[in-house]
């Protein structure tokens, strides 16, 4: 089995955890809930966390997908240095992010879901791992798919130093015929 890329998946943790701290912000601020402005901090964290989270790091193994509109948040996660690259920091400061959100009632599923994230973080952490941003390439609107001819032998299939002459094709009665004009074999022993 192939070694898990937790950064990747805390990433994905992470992107859901702003979500969600945006919309228990948002009804903490709607609601009739005392200490409002804990709900405000957790739509305003929620958003730092989202944009800090939207450009996907490089994976060590594989392709990586690109999110859509990524690299134009890439070059501003970049300039933060060590605060993004380094699991470590991002670990402590989504784990002191996450304290506030404990204070009200609707952003503590976004606070839950933020401390998960930063242990996920924690965990790629001490596995090495760091995040490096995804090269850009010429061709960023997705793989062209070329059309290739069909295989002319079913499987399974000779090497192809063993194949020589025309493909055969069946007739109607499963008798076989030469794809070419020459003549047919005269036995089914000569196929």
């Amino acid at each position: 089995m192939g070694q898990i890329e937790w950064a990747t998946w805390a990433n994905e943790q992470a992107i859901a955890s702003s979500v969600i701290m945006i919309a228990g912000g948002i009804v903490g601020v709607t609601g009739i809930f005392k200490l409002s402005e804990f709900a405000i901090y957790s739509i305003i964290a929620g958003v730092l966390v989202f944009l800090v989270e939207y450009p996907r790091g490089k994976r060590k193994k594989g392709n990586t997908m690109e999110r859509m509109g990524q690299h134009i948040v890439t070059p501003a996660v970049r300039l933060l240095g060590p605060v993004t690259r380094n699991y470590f920091v991002r670990f402590t400061i989504y784990l002191l992010l996450c304290i506030p959100c404990y204070i009200i009632l609707p952003t503590i599923l976004g606070g839950m879901c933020l401390l998960i994230t930063s242990i996920i973080y924690f965990v790629a952490a001490l596995k090495g791992e760091q995040w490096l941003p995804v090269p850009r390439t010429d061709n960023t609107q997705g793989a062209t798919l070329v059309a290739s001819e069909p295989p002319m032998h079913p499987p399974p299939r000779a090497p192809a130093h063993l194949r020589t002459g025309p493909p055969l094709l069946r007739g109607k009665q499963g008798e076989a015929r030469h794809d070419s004009n020459d003549t047919p074999p005269e036995s089914p022993n000569q196929i």
